[in-house]
């Protein structure tokens, strides 16, 4: 069975389970209204747990920072084992606030491992229908851009609320990305490389490198074709990025991809914002150079501090010579 039959056959066993599948081909665009001050945004937890009332507290102590008012989900503080609670649970908060015409955008609290399980639960329907700002980053991977495959709904790929930091720069970005109707613009930062030289056009799609890999060939693999694949990921040993690019490569996913755009990618112990080893540099060059697409690294988003906002679902441009992320238009209306 090839890969086409196989990713086939997994969307035919899915949708006689009842998995809701992606529209054929790429849907329209769907932008939300932008944030106001003073509007209501929910505050969820689909993959890990909490850990303490002090760090739910941070996240409602940052999104203040927004001028927004935070609405914490029901199940929020939940725990069940290293999840937030039972899949029905996560889910439901999610749905719940999708479903409110008051609450403006839905901002996750954490990542952690989970947001995959409950991708056959989430109410589609309620997005598409009432558009709101999603937002979040790392294993919201998962999330995000099932939203985005299933709606059209451009979703934002940003740092969580209670454990992240909402630096002045980091403040910047999410008021010019999801606080204003204007374009977002070009993105660059001195530390970023070039892997393979060129220039792609494309949807970005992706994220967090773990999810985009364990995704693939289920109904809800990322849709490659076309678009600028953006990854990173946080701790991993250089033979697991290689493994999980190798699988993609394998699969012939990466090759189909327009550019590929690599944040930060750091190993065990070692801070993300530095520089990665010779040995993880190597695999990145290895494994981007045979996909032969645009690809730069280095570029300023994943696991760092002062970390760009990506408007996943949004046409883009990867100028990977000049290690530039271009974005022409508005990600609200």
């Amino acid at each position: 069975m090839n890969r086409a039959d196989f990713i086939g056959a997994a969307c035919a066993a899915a949708a006689s389970a009842g998995i809701p599948a992606p529209r054929a081909g790429a849907p329209a665009v769907l932008k939300a209204p932008r944030l106001r001050p003073g509007d209501a945004v929910g505050l969820v937890a689909p993959s890990g747990p909490m850990e303490s009332a002090r760090d739910l507290q941070h996240g409602l102590d940052q999104i203040a920072l927004l001028g927004l008012r935070p609405v914490i989900g029901k199940h929020a503080m939940d725990k069940l084992a290293y999840l937030a609670g039972s899949d029905a649970a996560r889910a439901d908060d999610i749905n719940t606030f999708a479903r409110d015409p008051t609450i403006r955008g839905i901002f996750a609290l954490r990542g952690g491992y989970g947001a995959m399980r409950i991708l056959d639960l989430i109410d589609y329907a309620a997005f598409a229908a009432d558009p709101k700002v999603v937002f979040g980053f790392s294993d919201v991977t998962a999330l995000l851009n099932a939203v985005t495959a299933r709606t059209g709904l451009v979703t934002f790929h940003g740092p969580v609320a209670a454990y992240s930091t909402y630096t002045p720069a980091v403040v910047r970005e999410i008021l010019a990305a999801v606080m204003s109707a204007t374009p977002i613009g070009t993105l660059h930062n001195e530390t970023a490389a070039t892997v393979v030289p060129g220039i792609a056009h494309g949807r970005l799609v992706g994220g967090n490198l773990t999810l985009v890999s364990a995704l693939a060939a289920t109904p809800y693999a990322i849709p490659y074709a076309g678009n600028i694949l953006f990854l990173e990921d946080v701790h991993e040993e250089p033979y697991r990025i290689d493994q999980m690019l190798t699988t993609l490569m394998l699969a012939g996913l990466l090759q189909s991809a327009a550019g590929i755009a690599v944040g930060a990618i750091s190993e065990p112990n070692v801070k993300p914002e530095h520089e990665p080893s010779p040995e993880l540099a190597q695999t990145l060059r290895d494994r981007l150079t045979l996909a032969r697409r645009p690809a730069a690294r280095g570029l300023q988003f994943g696991h760092i501090l002062d970390q760009w906002i990506v408007p996943i679902g949004l046409a883009a441009t990867l100028d990977a010579t000049a290690c530039t992320l271009s974005i022409g238009e508005a990600a609200v209306t």
